[in-house]
């Protein structure tokens, strides 16, 4: 297949509806099992090669990076290890996925530029290919490269695909605060946490099934979060007097989500909000698809992505 010159990609967000942290792993990390759902809250990446000007990230959030510290150009700069020459790139970013939220979307970002580099520059890489890449780059960045639903184990970045119940609605609420990751598993005490079993949600069959593991299950990392995040506390005590079938904070937070069978009434909860700072989103999760697609594979939900949702 003969390389291209621009594509664009859609790169999915996600929730995680359980997080068990398992041990402290002698590198330092910790153990986890995960269940990952992609939602239909999408970036917008343009890829466009050029001659000169080396990798170059725009962006319409000024709160993105766009150097070195960016997931996406460290992508590209390692692509050139597949003997390609100097990797001339100019990606752009249509940012809607919150940053810092525990919501994926730099692993997400990542992941899309792996597979625009293996298209751009027709590298031919294999799935493991592309996943032991993704491995050496952060935990969550595999599940992105693959199916919609999955479950994580070791980092997070050993990735089993699942099939599960979809049909629900999710109401994020972003805070007006950022965490990252690395500070909320510092915070978390292991010998204070009660180890309960790992249950998957993949052995539920149909909605009430589902949403009767879904309440069972937990984020162990909630209470580091709340700690060094009041807001995130205060956000989630104001989703679970909204009715949910649950609520939880989604990866290392500070983004809290509920579950509901019905869709919520987005501008009703936006006039209730605590805080004009904090941002709400209404999505779906995405089903039987991957979590990154071509622009022609993801217009149905980009269309109703604009008629059904508002940040606030």
């Amino acid at each position: 297949m003969a390389a291209i010159d621009s594509l664009i990609l859609h790169s999915a967000a996600k929730i995680n509806l359980n997080l068990a942290v398992l041990s402290r792993m002698p590198d330092g990390y910790h153990e986890i099992f995960t269940t990952f759902q992609a939602i239909d809250l999408f970036d917008t990446l343009t890829f466009e090669k050029t001659t000169t000007g080396g990798i170059r990230i725009i962006c319409d959030d000024p709160e993105f990076p766009t150097g070195r510290e960016n997931l996406i150009y460290q992508v590209l700069a390692q692509a050139e290890k597949y003997g390609i020459g100097s990797v001339n790139v100019r990606i752009t970013v249509n940012k809607r996925i919150p940053i810092a939220a525990g919501l994926g979307g730099g692993s997400s970002n990542a992941a899309a530029a792996i597979i625009a580099a293996n298209m751009l520059y027709n590298l031919e890489l294999s799935d493991f290919q592309m996943t032991d890449w993704a491995r050496g780059l952060g935990a969550d960045i595999p599940f992105f490269l693959g199916n919609a639903q999955a479950e994580g184990r070791g980092r997070g970045d050993i990735i089993k695909p699942i099939q599960i119940y979809g049909d629900y609605w999710v109401l994020l609420i972003m805070p007006s605060a950022v965490l990252s990751a690395g500070e909320v598993y510092r915070a978390l005490d292991l010998a204070l946490t009660k180890r309960k079993d790992v249950f998957s949600l993949n052995t539920c069959r149909g909605d009430d099934d589902f949403f009767a593991g879904i309440t069972r299950v937990e984020n162990i990392l909630t209470t580091a979060v709340v700690g060094l995040c009041p807001e995130a506390g205060r956000a989630l005590r104001f989703l679970e007097e909204l009715g949910p079938v649950t609520a939880k904070v989604s990866g290392s937070g500070p983004c809290v989500f509920g579950i509901f069978r019905k869709k919520p009434d987005l501008l009703y909860i936006s006039r209730l909000l605590p805080s004009a700072d904090w941002r709400v989103f209404v999505c779906r999760p995405l089903v039987d698809r991957v979590a990154i697609g071509l622009e022609s594979q993801t217009t149905e939900s980009i269309d109703r992505q604009g008629a059904d949702r508002g940040n606030h």
